[in-house]
C-alpha cells in the first residue's frame, strides 16, 4: 500500500509540474535559510569542543555581562592545585611571535601555554613533543611549537625540524614539536606556541582553564571560588577588593553569551520564515485538494478508508519535502559562503571549530523537511479524508469550497502578522546601521588617509616600557620626516574602531557607588595623536614633552567626560583617581579637554573618554597593545611598505601586522551589525514575498470561486466600483487583522532586539510606520491582478461557469 500511494503521489505531481515546482521552491527557500542558521547554532553552541572530556573543561576568570574574562596571574598561582573542585588547571595567553629568516622579522599569531594545557586539552604532537613542566620554569631553555601549516609553509615541511634552532623575537629558540592543524587553540589563526612562564608579582592577565573533578558541578566550583575570594578579602587592607571569580563552560570563551543570544534570535526568526513557507504550501495544497474533491469523494464512496486518503495526501507532502531539502542545501551553502566572506574574513578566530554542513545539519534538515511538509499537508489531508459526498459529487464539486477558503484566509492573516514581526526586526537593524553611517564621528574625517598598524616587539629585547617608548618615539619621528606624511602617532586606540581599554575612575575620596565606578573609555597616546586624527582641543593643553614618567601625572578628557563629572563647571586642573580600590591607584590632574571622541568601536554605545600620556601610562600598566598610525597625503593603503621600512629601520626584529586604513578598521568594527542587518533584512524580505504570494493566491482563488456570483452581479447592473468594493472588503479584513496581530507581536520582539551596544531601539516609530506602509503597499499590489480579473468577468461566460 505504501509504495502504491507514493507512486500515485509521484504521478499526481508530474501531472501538475507548476504546483510541484512552486511548492518545492517555497519550502526549499524557507528550509535553506533555517538550515543556514542551524549550521551556525551547531558550530557555536551545540557541538562539543574537540577536547577529551570537553563537558568537564571550564574557563575560570572574572565574571562579565558577556560571560567571563581573564584573571590575574598571581591569583592563578595561588589557586593552582588548591581547589578540590578542579583536578587540573592550566593557563594561556596571546603572544606575538616574530620569526626572522634573515630579511627582517615576520609576524605570526602565537600563544603561550602552560605545560598542563597540553594534557588538559589532550593534544598529541604530529612530530616531536609538547611542553613539559620543566619548560614552564622562568630560566628554562627557550622552546617553540609550530602549527602544521606554518611548518609546511615556512619550513618546507622539513622532517628534521625537531631540534632546529630558529630566531624568535630576537632570541634563539629550539623547535621541539609540530602540532596538527586540527589543534586550533586558542584561536583559529594561531600558528605557533611558546611556554607561559609565570612568576609571582608580575600581575599579568591570563586566561585560565580547568577540568572539573569527577562528579563536581559548575555551581559547586563557583561556590568554592566564592569562598576563596571571601578568605582573601579578609587579608586585604581597607579600600582594596578581592576580584570575584567564576567558572563557565570553556565554549563560552569561544562563543560569548551575547553571541549565543543573537544566534538563537536569528534562528527563531528563521523558524518563522519556515512557518510562512509551510503556510504558503498548505494554501497551495488546499487548492489542489479542492480540485480533487470529486476523485476523493468517489474513492470514499467506493470504500476507501480515511487512513488511505490521509496517507495519500501526506505521501505527496513527503515527496515535496525531499525536493525541498535538495533545493535547501545549495541555499544553505550560499548563505554560509556569504557569512565567511563577511564575518570570518575579518574575525578568523571567532569560531575556530566550524563543522559546516555535517551529519547533524543534514539530519536536522531531513527532520524539518518531513515535519514541515507534514504540517503543510496536514490540514489538506485531514479535510480530504472527510469529503461531503453530496456536495463533492454534485456538478463535479466545482464552484464551492467555502470551508477550504475559510482556512486559507485564516492562514493568510497569520502570514501577514508574522511578516510584520520579521519586517520590524529587519527595520530595526537597517535603522541602526543607517543612523550609524549617517553620523560623522570625531577623529574620522581623514579615515581613508590614516594607516594604522599593530607592532610586535620581541619581549626578550624590550623587557621594560622605557625601551618600548624609545622605540615608538624613534619610529614616529622617522615617519614624520617623510614628505608624504602629514603626521604620525603611537597609541593603543583608533577612534571609532579599536579601544585601548575601559578603566575605573573616581573623584578623590569618593566611596564606591552601589552600581560601581564610572568606567570610561581610555586611550594611551603620544603628543601627535590629535593632529594625526584631526581632533580639536577645546580647553587647556594637550599631552606634550613635559609629560614624562617622572613628572606629575596628567590626563586629557573629552567633553562628555567633563559634562559627566563637572557639569557647567571648569574641568581644568581637577583631579581624578584612576584604578580606585587597587594598590596601583593613581591620582591625575586634568590639563585639557578635547571634543567628545568615540575611542571604542563605532557600534558600541558612546561613553566618556580620557587620554593618558604614553610615557606616564607605563608606570601604571604594561604597554603591550600600542600601535602606529600615519596620516598620509594620499591613499593610506599604498603606504604600508614604507611604514614597515620605518619600523625595520629602528629594529629589524620588530614586525608590523594588521596594517589597515582607519576606514577599514571602522568597517571591521561594524561587521557584526552588518551581519545582523543582512540576516534580519533577508529574513524580512523573504517573509514579505511569501506573504504577498499567499495573499495573491487566496484572492485569486476567491475570485475564481466567485466567478458565477460576480457574473450575476454584473448581469443585474453592478458596476466596477461595486465589484472592487466586494473584493477589497475581503482584502481589508484579512490585512487589518493581520496587521493588528503583527504589531502586537512586534512590540515584545523589538524589545528583544533592543541593544544599546548595537544602537538598536525598541518601538521606534521610524521603523513601525514604514513597515505598516510597506505591507499595505505590497498587499495592494498583490491584490491588483485578482482584482483586474474580477473586473474582466464576462456575465455570459460566468453564468455558464461550473
Amino acid at each position: 500500500m505504501i509504495v502504491r500511494e507514493f507512486r500515485q503521489a509521484w504521478r499526481r505531481l508530474l501531472r501538475r509540474p507548476g504546483y510541484a515546482l512552486l511548492s518545492v521552491a517555497v519550502l526549499g527557500v524557507g528550509l535553506g535559510v533555517l538550515l543556514f542558521l542551524f549550521e551556525m547554532i551547531n558550530d557555536v553552541i551545540l557541538q562539543p569542543l574537540p577536547f577529551p572530556q570537553a563537558s568537564r573543561v571550564v574557563a575560570v576568570g572574572e565574571p562579565t555581562p558577556n560571560g567571563i574574562s581573564e584573571m590575574d596571574s598571581d591569583q592563578y598561582l595561588q589557586l593552582r592545585g588548591k581547589l578540590r573542585s578542579m583536578d587540573l588547571m592550566g593557563a594561556y595567553g596571546n603572544a606575538s611571535i616574530n620569526l626572522d629568516g634573515g630579511a627582517g622579522a615576520t609576524h605570526y599569531v602565537g600563544s603561550t601555554l602552560t605545560a598542563s594545557m597540553m594534557k588538559l586539552l589532550g593534544v598529541k604532537p604530529l612530530l616531536g613533543r609538547g611542553f613539559t613542566p620543566a619548560d614552564d620554569a622562568p630560566d628554562a631553555p627557550r622552546v617553540l611549537l609550530l602549527d602544521e601549516a606554518l611548518w609546511r609553509h615556512a619550513f618546507a615541511a622539513d622532517p628534521h625540524i625537531i631540534g632546529r634552532a630558529v630566531r624568535v623575537n630576537g632570541k634563539w629558540a629550539t623547535v621541539v614539536g609540530v602540532l596538527p592543524s586540527g589543534f586550533i587553540f586558542p584561536s583559529g589563526d594561531t600558528e605557533a606556541w611558546m611556554p607561559l612562564r609565570l612568576q609571582p608579582g608580575e600581575h599579568e592577565y591570563i586566561a585560565v582553564v580547568a577540568r572539573l573533578a569527577p562528579s563536581v558541578q559548575l555551581d559547586q566550583a563557583r561556590a568554592e571560588l566564592n569562598a576563596w575570594a571571601g578568605r582573601l578579602q579578609r587579608t586585604l587592607p581597607p579600600g582594596q577588593h578581592a576580584e570575584r571569580l567564576t567558572v563557565y563552560p570553556l565554549s563560552v570563551s569561544f562563543a560569548p553569551l551575547d553571541l549565543r543570544r543573537w544566534l538563537w534570535l536569528m534562528f527563531g526568526a528563521g523558524a518563522v520564515v519556515m512557518l510562512l513557507a509551510c503556510i504558503n504550501v498548505a494554501n497551495l495544497q488546499l487548492v489542489q485538494t479542492l480540485q480533487r474533491r470529486h476523485e476523493l469523494a468517489l474513492r470514499s464512496a467506493l470504500g476507501g478508508s480515511r487512513a488511505r486518503l490521509v496517507f495519500g495526501a501526506l505521501a505527496e507532502s513527503v515527496l515535496l519535502g525531499a525536493g525541498a531539502l535538495a533545493v535547501a542545501l545549495p541555499i544553505t551553502h550560499g548563505c554560509s559562503f556569504w557569512m565567511r566572506v563577511t564575518w570570518m574574513a575579518s574575525h578568523p578566530d571567532s569560531v575556530p571549530f566550524a563543522h559546516g554542513i555535517d551529519g547533524w545539519v543534514l539530519m536536522f534538515g531531513a527532520a524539518v523537511a518531513v515535519l514541515s511538509t507534514s504540517l503543510a499537508g496536514g490540514i489538506p489531508a485531514w479535510r480530504a479524508s472527510r469529503p461531503d459526498l453530496q456536495d463533492a459529487l454534485r456538478d463535479g464539486g466545482k464552484g464551492s469550497g467555502g470551508g477550504f477558503a475559510r482556512v486559507a484566509k485564516i492562514m493568510v492573516v497569520a502570514e501577514v502578522a508574522l511578516t510584520v514581526v520579521l519586517l520590524v526586526g529587519a527595520g530595526t537593524f537597517v535603522r541602526a546601521l543607517d543612523t550609524l553611517l549617517a553620523q560623522p564621528a570625531v577623529g574620522t574625517s581623514h579615515a581613508a588617509q590614516v594607516l594604522t598598524a599593530k607592532v610586535a616587539l620581541p619581549p626578550q629585547l624590550y623587557r621594560d616600557d622605557a625601551q618600548r617608548i624609545r622605540f615608538f618615539d624613534s619610529v614616529v619621528e622617522r615617519l614624520r620626516q617623510n614628505p608624504d606624511v602629514v603626521d604620525a602617532t603611537a597609541s593603543d586606540t583608533v577612534p571609532s574602531a579599536i579601544l585601548g581599554s575601559h578603566e575605573d575612575v573616581s573623584l578623590p575620596g569618593q566611596p564606591q557607588p552601589a552600581d560601581g565606578w564610572l568606567r570610561p573609555q581610555m586611550g594611551i597616546v603620544d603628543p601627535h595623536f590629535l593632529d594625526t586624527y584631526g581632533v580639536r582641543l577645546l580647553e587647556g593643553r594637550f599631552i606634550d614633552a613635559r609629560d614624562t614618567a617622572g613628572s606629575a601625572p596628567v590626563i586629557v578628557i573629552d567633553a562628555k567626560m567633563a559634562a559627566t563629572l563637572w557639569p557647567h563647571e571648569d574641568a581644568l586642573n581637577r583631579r581624578l583617581v584612576l584604578y580606585p580600590g587597587h594598590p596601583w591607584a593613581k591620582t591625575v590632574t586634568v590639563v585639557g579637554v578635547i571634543e567628545a571622541l568615540q575611542l571604542d568601536s563605532m557600534v558600541e554605545r558612546s561613553r566618556p573618554g580620557l587620554l593618558m600620556p604614553l610615557d606616564q601610562a607605563a608606570t601604571m600598566s604594561p604597554l603591550h597593545a600600542v600601535g602606529l598610525a600615519v596620516r598620509t597625503r594620499a591613499d593610506a593603503a599604498i603606504f604600508a611598505s614604507q611604514l614597515t621600512e620605518a619600523v625595520h629601520g629602528v629594529d629589524p626584529q620588530a614586525a608590523t601586522y594588521a596594517a589597515y586604513s582607519q576606514a577599514k578598521d571602522m568597517a571591521l568594527a561594524r561587521v557584526g551589525l552588518v551581519v545582523l542587518t543582512g540576516v534580519f533584512s533577508g529574513l524580512g524580505l523573504v517573509a514579505l514575498l511569501l506573504a504577498a504570494a499567499g495573499l495573491y493566491g487566496v484572492l485569486a482563488f476567491s475570485v475564481a470561486q466567485r466567478t458565477r456570483e460576480i457574473g450575476i452581479r454584473r448581469a443585474i447592473g453592478a458596476g466596477h466600483a461595486a465589484i472592487v468594493r466586494s473584493v477589497a472588503r475581503q482584502l481589508a479584513w484579512q490585512l487589518g487583522l493581520g496587521l493588528t496581530i503583527g504589531f502586537a507581536l512586534a512590540v515584545p520582539w523589538s524589545n528583544l532586539l533592543s541593544d544599546p551596544n548595537l544602537r538598536t531601539q525598541a518601538h521606534d516609530p521610524m521603523v513601525f510606520v514604514p513597515v505598516l506602509l510597506l505591507v499595505i503597499g505590497v498587499s495592494a499590489t498583490a491584490a491588483l491582478v485578482p482584482l483586474l480579473r474580477a473586473l474582466r468577468v464576462d456575465p455570459a461566460v460566468a453564468l455558464r461557469y461550473e
